[in-house]
């Protein structure tokens, strides 16, 4: 909290009444303004009955208010509570897009008992994402709600203000969660794999969002996320601070409790200046001379040497700490626990070390396994050789997606498959070979082999990028169909996270990932922040639906404070 307030913050989130306490002594000790959460169950059967007798006489609500109100009762009177938010998306275990009578009633009741306990602090609550018909059901069903609170990334929390207007919101908002793209939102490579964005690129979206609200009198504050570290798909993608131990402690380039440059970013838009000290920046990064377009690659078993172009602006000397994990990527959502990937080993020259060290580094892919997924990331930090022990505690990031590939050669079974493929089967059953035509290339048609399963083909090193979303006549379309038609209806527990409303870009992912050799890797449309299992039923809002990620939500978890509010706030209720 003491770097939060140096930084420029003037006010922490909490999620949990349980972390208020401690929140509270250690924000009064320095000047800060809490956004108190009130947790609302997300068991989405607590929200299935709600006439007037139902909300009185529920005994687990009638216990869970009790609790609510006693902690509302110790901390009301303590400086440091800015306001109270009662539930944090919610909307999502039963709809995300409108949410339901009983779930907004409920929320309600919560929040007149909370309002009629503490009537001097205003009260609001916060969604995932945006949509017009849960914010015009919670201006219909509860006008206990002073303000409105959004959980946004990226681009998406650019247009919060102006979709409110539209849709004709009358009360303030603030953006609860802020950051980079999500990774339900970002592009992903041939294997189906995330790309994140790097630190630098993250740097512009933590400041367009902070400025935007700046710049409208309607947003009330914004919380940058997430100041601390956890690991959430990468162990990189939201921590504004670097607390992962393998690359940051016991190396020749040290960093404990790093600093990302996007802390800087944030501070110059809180205090209006920018530190005197910037950190690191980086510009690219290459392989084999080449550099990486759109930050992921294919490589087969070999040595290749990678390099980070990378610079900071006082002209500082600096060094780079690489390291590699498979790309294990846990199904988790709505910010739960997900397990660290452990460092692979013995892959950077000859070392048998876990890291490698350096702006340009050998990385030796040939001791890891054919047609796995992995990621290389590389942390540019001041070099201790210059600053010693004096080294600034700050670093840029960057992560790249990479798989092993193979290009089929003469004497492969995948060669004499495509081969025959190519030659008759293309003519003959065209059905069987997704995404390609008789005129396409070998490489597309390995592709193509390898997204489904056949032949014993690796993905081409020749192809970076590749998907195809199925169509009718092709043998995955009509699994697709049957499995909508049939499947969901006969063996529903062998299609988890599917419904009968489900695309057919939602099926197809799901049995290519459960079902290997069915259908290919289908092209990613335009997410929803809810996903996985939101349904998108607005016509605008049908590009895909978001089962087919499998990624969680735009919201964080509980356990994780501090959001940082980015302006101070002059409220009138």
């Amino acid at each position: 909290m003491a770097q939060a307030k140096s930084a420029g913050a003037d006010a922490l989130r909490t999620w949990h009444l349980s972390d208020l306490p401690d929140a509270v002594v250690k924000a009064e000790a320095r000047g800060l303004k809490i956004s108190a959460g009130v947790w609302l169950t997300h068991d989405k059967t607590r929200y299935e009955t709600c006439n007037e007798s139902d909300l009185e006489e529920d005994a687990y609500w009638q216990r869970e208010l009790k609790t609510y109100l006693a902690a509302v009762r110790a901390a009301k009177n303590s400086s440091s509570i800015l306001w109270w938010t009662v539930g944090n998306e919610m909307e999502l275990e039963v709809h995300w897009a409108a949410g339901t009578e009983c779930l907004w009633k409920r929320l309600e009741w919560v929040a007149r008992a909370v309002k009629a306990e503490d009537p001097n602090h205003p009260i609001g609550t916060v969604f995932a994402g945006l949509h017009k018909d849960k914010v015009n059901n919670v201006l219909k069903l509860c006008p206990s709600i002073d303000f409105l609170g959004v959980n946004s990334y990226g681009d998406s929390s650019l247009r919060v203000g102006s979709d409110l207007a539209s849709w004709s919101w009358p009360k303030p908002y603030a953006i609860l969660e802020y950051g980079p793209t999500g990774h339900w939102e970002a592009p992903v490579t041939a294997w189906g794999a995330f790309i994140e964005e790097t630190s630098s690129q993250k740097v512009a979206r933590y400041l367009a969002t902070c400025n935007s609200c700046q710049l409208d009198p309607n947003c009330i504050g914004g919380f940058a996320f997430v100041w601390g570290w956890k690991w959430e798909k990468t162990g990189t993608w939201y921590g504004m601070f670097n607390e992962w131990d393998a690359v940051t402690k016991g190396i020749t380039a040290n960093c404990t409790s790093c600093s990302s440059e996007v802390v800087a970013a944030v501070e110059s838009c809180w205090k209006g200046e920018a530190p005197s000290t910037a950190p690191p920046t980086i510009h690219s990064v290459s392989l084999n001379g080449a550099m990486l377009q759109g930050m992921r690659f294919s490589v087969d078993l070999q040595l290749s040497t990678i390099e980070v172009n990378a610079t900071q602006k006082q002209g500082h000397p600096l060094t780079a700490v690489w390291a590699v994990t498979e790309d294990a990527v846990s199904d988790a959502i709505g910010g739960a626990f997900e397990a660290t990937n452990p460092l692979l080993f013995g892959l950077f020259g000859a070392s048998s070390k876990s890291t490698g060290l350096g702006l340009s580094t050998q990385l030796d892919t040939s001791k890891l396994t054919p047609s796995k997924n992995y990621r290389l990331y590389v942390f540019v930090r001041e070099d201790p050789d210059f600053c010693g022990s004096h080294c600034r505690k700050h670093e840029a990031v960057a992560n790249m997606p990479f798989h092993i590939c193979h290009d089929a050669e003469v004497g492969d079974e995948c060669y004499e498959q495509v081969a025959f493929a190519m030659r008759f089967g293309i003519h003959s059953t065209p059905g069987r070979y997704p995404g390609v035509k008789a005129a396409s290339s070998f490489s597309e048609f390995q592709m193509s082999f390898a997204q489904t399963g056949l032949g014993n083909c690796q993905m081409p090193c020749s192809i970076q990028d590749w998907c195809h979303t199925t169509q009718p006549g092709e043998d995955c379309y009509s699994i697709v169909n049957y499995t909508l038609r049939h499947g969901l209806n006969e063996s529903g527990s062998l299609y988890t996270g599917l419904s009968s409303k489900s695309s057919i870009e939602a099926v197809q992912e799901f049995l290519h990932k459960k079902f290997h050799g069915v259908c290919p890797r289908p092209c990613k449309g335009k997410s929803l922040p809810c996903e996985p299992f939101c349904i998108a039923e607005k016509e605008n809002m049908t590009t895909e639906d978001p089962n087919l990620s499998g990624a969680q939500t735009s919201c964080s978890s509980p356990s994780f404070a501090i959001a940082l509010l980015m302006t101070v706030l002059t409220l009138a209720w």
